[in-house]
């Protein structure tokens, strides 16, 4: 089952950051550690590394604002498991 990568709450009164860089690109092989994801929130810029390894598939773009625990990528096992998912896009 693919691995859903959210935004993480970084201080007691985030409520949301903006996404701005993919470090990974779409498809890229993702280790455990890896930088994959630039957030901005009001104080600071914070690089968010993958939490386990797979297949990333990036669902929220660059340059978006976005709440915390926002679905912004997922990651995938098998590169079968990346070919089912690679379709899913943010919801309008």
């Amino acid at each position: 089952m693919a691995n859903e990568v959210r935004v993480p709450k970084l201080g007691e009164t985030m409520t949301e950051t903006e996404l701005i860089e993919w470090v990974a690109k779409e498809g890229d092989k993702i280790e455990v550690r890896q930088v994959m994801v630039v957030l901005q929130t009001e104080k600071t810029s914070y690089e968010l590394e993958a939490v386990k390894s797979g297949i990333l598939h990036i669902i929220t773009p660059i340059n978006k604002t976005i709440p915390v625990n926002h679905i912004i990528a997922m990651l995938a096992e098998t590169p079968e498991e990346y070919e089912e998912i690679k379709n899913i896009s943010e919801p309008d």
